[in-house]
Formats: structure tokens, C-alpha cells, sequence
């Protein structure tokens, strides 16, 4: 319980920084620096671009014999912290772009590995590991927004300050986790088992999630605002009655899929967020409070159960590899959805301007839901197979 609670801690103090910056990028960049908005978007993009390239070289160096994992992971938590003082204190914008280059390597890398330490560390039944990890990873996010919303009006130092303070405590909490113990396989690598449909299916699931979140802090943001006519403060709120169900129920969701398996909850929470997610342009104003909260509840669903899947995988063999594939799936589909947003949001606007949100969301989210329905087969198999395997080890275990 103590490393659980140690290693969920040190996931919370990782993520509040992630999107400190993100409710102020206008004066951040714009006040700051006399930036553009596409300046604003370029400081988003360099931190995931450079995150993804630099997953596979970490996990490949971690991934040694006799590499120590604990120490790797407060290397890349002081990496990050320097980095943050960095940007609290550039004399321009392409320094700043430099330092935050280097904090999207170190906190990408820092997340795959403490994802790695938690799946090692874990007993047999990692569900609640994984559901506790994950639940860190979104109340970070969550607490994240607001909190950077309020510091940013104090100035850079205060916000970026703040983002290196808890780093550098998360760097503590690791220092203080027990020695996280080798891979049970040796291999030279960042690797896995690339020719394995198994391998593949949670990767497929959090690009697709991930791609959703970037159409809607993208184009369902933009339908708020110009459809509905929410305030900015009304938009606020409407995000945190999706991320809060989202990050305090993710622990109960993994705890659930320890007991009946990972297969139910993620294929159902992919299904029922698909839906929901249809018919965001159809719902009235009035009902947009309930059906944020429905998307909370089933984003839980699927994101616990997808980890407690991924930890499976590794364990029959598939490649410890594959925490630092999810990571990059996930940041490559949250990096395409406000793309392919925008594209769609252009291409379907009609004579009066209006583009065609409904169909826009229905067909993301009908996506979601076909595509999980297209795995069931593979999945429901996949599940068969993890459970001998889990009877087997438990009826080696000498009594």
C-alpha cells in the first residue's frame, strides 16, 4: 500500500505541470513575448513531437540488464524541473521553445516509466495498481487547468515556479519508492511484440481515445462557444464535470477490473463514449451538464482496464515495451484529433458558416464505438487466455 501510494503521488505531481501552462498560453506567448497564436500552438506541438521520439530511446536504455529504473525515473523528473526553471526564465521565445522541448522528453518518459515501475512493483492482481495510477495521471490533469489559470495572472515565475517545486517533489517521492526490480526478460531493447494483433489492440484504443479528447478540446470547444454560447467560465465547468467522474473513478474501475477482468469494463466504456460522444451535437443545452458526466464515467471505463490490459500483455511476454508504445499511440491520436478537427470543421461549413457539427461528432463517435465493436472477438479471446494463464500461476504457488 505504501509503494501504491508513493507511486501515485509522484504520477500526481508529474501531470499538475503538464497543463499548468495550457489556460494561460496567450500570456504566456502572446503578453510575454508578443507571440502569435499559431506561436501558442507551436509551444503544445514541440512538447508532445518531442516526447514521442524520445519514449523509444528511454525505454530502450532503461530496458539494460541491470539497469536501474528508480534512479532513471529521478533523472528524468530533475530534467524536467530544470526545464521548467528554464522556461520561468527565458530571455525569448526560442529559448523558451528549447526548454519546453526538453520537459515533453523528460515528462513523457517519466510517465512511461512510472507506469513501468508501478506494473513491476504490483502483485497478480494490478487493477487497483493500475486504477490508482491512473487516477493520479487525470486529478494531475484536472487540478492541473484551474490552477494554472489562477497563477498565470501572478506571472511566469510564479506558474513555471510552482511546476518545478513539484517536480522536484516528485523526484523526493521516487527516491522513496523501493528498488523497482529488472524486466524477467532480458533483452536489448525498447521493444515489442510488433507482429502480435494482441500487442496492437491497446494501442488502437488509446490513439482512438486520445483522438477523441483532441476533437473535443478542439472542435466541441469551438461548438460550445459559437453553437451554444457558453462563457468561458460556463466552458470550465462543463471540462471539470467530465475530468472529475473521469479521475475519481478510475481507481474503482481498475479495483472492478480486477474482479471480473479488464474485458468488460474497456470494451463496454469504449462502446457507451462512442455513443455519448455522438450525440453531443444533438443533445439540448439544457442536458450538456449530464452528458459530461456520462463521458467521465465511461472515459474511466476504458483507460484503467486499457492499462490493467497492457500490464497483462507484458506479463505473458509481449514486450515491457509496449508502456512506452501507449504513450506514444496516445499522444500521437491527441496530436491528430485537433487536426483532423480542423479539417473537418472547414470542409463541412456550410453557406451560413456554420460547419456541420452534428455530423462531425456522430461520425468521431460512431467511430469510437465500431472500431471497439470490431475487436470484440480478438479481445474476448485475448481475455480467455489471460485467465488460464493467471490459473496457472496461482495453482503453481506452493501452499
Amino acid at each position: 500500500m505504501r509503494t501504491r501510494l508513493l507511486l501515485a503521488l509522484a504520477t500526481f505531481l508529474t501531470l499538475v505541470p503538464v497543463t499548468l501552462p495550457v489556460p494561460g498560453l496567450q500570456e504566456l506567448i502572446g503578453g510575454r513575448f508578443g507571440g502569435s497564436e499559431t506561436d501558442s500552438h507551436a509551444f503544445m506541438t514541440v512538447n508532445m513531437l518531442v516526447g514521442m521520439l524520445g519514449v523509444p530511446f528511454t525505454m530502450r536504455a532503461v530496458r539494460r540488464p541491470g539497469g536501474d529504473t528508480r534512479r532513471w525515473l529521478m533523472g528524468l523528473l530533475l530534467v524536467d524541473c530544470v526545464a521548467f526553471v528554464g522556461m520561468m526564465l527565458a530571455p525569448g521565445l526560442w529559448w523558451l521553445y528549447a526548454f519546453r522541448a526538453i520537459d515533453g522528453y523528460a515528462h513523457l518518459s517519466a510517465v512511461t516509466i512510472l507506469m513501468v515501475a508501478s506494473n513491476r512493483l504490483s502483485g497478480e492482481n494490478r487493477g487497483g495498481a493500475m486504477g490508482a495510477l491512473a487516477m493520479a495521471i487525470m486529478v494531475g490533469v484536472a487540478v492541473g487547468s484551474p490552477l494554472g489559470g489562477w497563477l498565470v495572472t501572478k506571472g511566469p515565475v510564479p506558474l513555471f515556479g510552482s511546476g518545478a517545486l513539484m517536480l522536484l517533489a516528485a523526484t523526493m517521492l521516487a527516491w522513496l519508492l523501493p528498488p523497482v526490480p529488472d524486466s524477467t526478460v532480458i533483452r536489448h531493447r525498447y521493444e515489442w511484440n510488433r507482429s502480435s494483433l494482441a500487442a496492437w489492440i491497446p494501442l488502437g484504443y488509446a490513439f482512438m481515445d486520445r483522438f477523441s479528447i483532441g476533437i473535443f478540446v478542439s472542435s466541441f470547444t469551438l461548438y460550445l462557444t459559437n453553437i451554444l454560447g457558453y462563457t468561458a467560465p460556463q466552458r470550465g465547468l462543463l471540462i471539470a464535470l467530465f475530468m472529475l467522474p473521469f479521475a475519481l473513478l478510475c481507481y474503482p474501475a481498475g479495483r472492478l477490473a480486477d474482479r471480473t477482468g479488464w474485458f468488460v469494463p474497456m470494451l463496454a466504456g469504449n462502446v457507451l463514449f462512442g455513443l455519448v460522444f455522438a450525440s453531443y451535437g444533438f443533445v439540448p443545452k439544457s442536458m450538456m451538464p449530464a452528458i459530461m458526466v456520462a463521458s467521465g464515467v465511461c472515459s474511466a471505463l476504458m483507460f484503467a482496464p486499457n492499462l490493467l490490459l497492457i500490464s497483462d500483455l507484458v506479463k505473458r511476454g509481449e514486450g515491457e515495451g509496449l508502456f512506452g508504445a501507449f504513450q506514444v499511440a496516445g499522444s500521437l491520436g491527441f496530436l491528430t484529433g485537433p487536426i483532423v478537427g480542423g479539417i473537418l470543421v472547414s470542409l463541412t461549413r456550410g453557406a451560413d458558416g456554420v460547419p456541420a457539427y452534428r455530423e462531425i461528432f456522430a461520425g468521431v463517435g460512431a467511430l469510437e464505438a465500431v472500431l471497439a465493436l470490431m475487436c470484440f472477438g480478438a479481445l474476448r479471446n485475448l481475455a480467455r487466455d489471460v485467465r488460464t494463464a493467471r490459473s496457472q500461476r496461482t495453482s503453481a504457488i506452493p501452499v
